[in-house]
């Protein structure tokens, strides 16, 4: 058993149930278009990955890729906590050193991309292992919550996959996970009941964003998957009545800076969205 099993199978079933619970005001309609019953979620050894299967409606993911995505999303928790500290104490830039505060964010997110690398990679990081059972008001709660969101807006994407109908191996593949990205925001955001929800929802899904861009940073673009950096400039033009100083993009803008750009001090932007937009075209033309 590798360590990424050990850590991750306790995480199985909140996994299946996470499509549903990231919306759940559209439980009913996402059981009627999967035509009444829930499709075959399985988790197996293997690379980082999660893929659909259209002829059998069943969607795979991998242990290596549940650990990798929980390290980014303890790694954006942390990152968080220290944007959050950073405004209360009217600091103008995040400073990430070596064993200060911050460190703990580079290091999960190193930790990621060995699991993308190497899914039989040992977890060398005792001091902060996933933890299933964990508060939910606690930190690791709140890093669980986080990952599952993340999860599932992955889990949606492979649904609309095979929800839009698409076929694996034909000329249109990039074009397709376009599709099925832009139908999993709609689907997670179109009917979101309040703010707090929509900047909930808005950190997850670029949490997710994040993750696929270093599966992406390992593997590079393939004749399957477009460059994951286009993939999250196009997806953010389903994010519609996201606010200018929205928690979740200044955030994320911290996030891509650190883990795609990254430099000694972090400033803080002066409109969330506005850096974030910025941050999102550099790492665009970066890739």
């Amino acid at each position: 058993m590798t360590d990424a099993e050990r850590l991750m199978r306790g995480f199985i079933p909140s996994l299946r149930e996470s499509p549903f619970r990231i919306a759940p005001e559209r439980v009913h309609e996402l059981l009627a278009k999967m035509g009444g019953e829930t499709w075959v979620l399985e988790i197996v050894d293997g690379p980082a990955n999660f893929e659909a299967f259209p002829t059998t409606k069943e969607i795979e993911g991998t242990y290596a890729a549940l650990l990798s995505l929980w390290a980014v999303a303890a790694s954006v928790h942390v990152l968080s906590v220290l944007t959050q500290t950073a405004a209360e104490m009217n600091l103008s830039q995040i400073v990430i050193s070596p064993g200060g505060p911050g460190s703990a964010a580079i290091e999960l997110k190193d930790a990621a991309l060995a699991l993308i690398r190497n899914e039989e990679l040992s977890w060398d990081h005792p001091h902060v292992e996933p933890d299933a059972a964990a508060d939910p008001s606690s930190a690791d709660g709140l890093t669980n919550n986080l990952f599952l969101a993340a999860a599932s807006f992955i889990v949606l994407h492979e649904c609309g996959h095979l929800l839009l109908g698409h076929h694996a191996y034909t000329a249109l593949m990039h074009q397709q996970e376009h599709e099925a990205d832009a139908w999993a925001v709609s689907w997670i955001l179109d009917k979101v009941p309040s703010d707090m929800h929509r900047e909930f929802r808005t950190l997850a899904i670029c949490v997710a964003f994040i993750w696929i861009g270093l599966v992406d940073e390992v593997r590079q673009a393939t004749s399957t998957h477009p460059p994951a950096a286009q993939r999250f400039a196009d997806a953010f033009n389903s994010f519609e009545n996201v606010p200018m100083e929205s928690q979740a993009l200044e955030i994320s803008y911290y996030v891509l800076k650190a883990f795609f750009d990254p430099t000694t001090d972090l400033p803080q932007p002066d409109c969330a969205k506005n850096g974030f937009i910025d941050q999102l075209i550099d790492y665009s033309r970066s890739r």
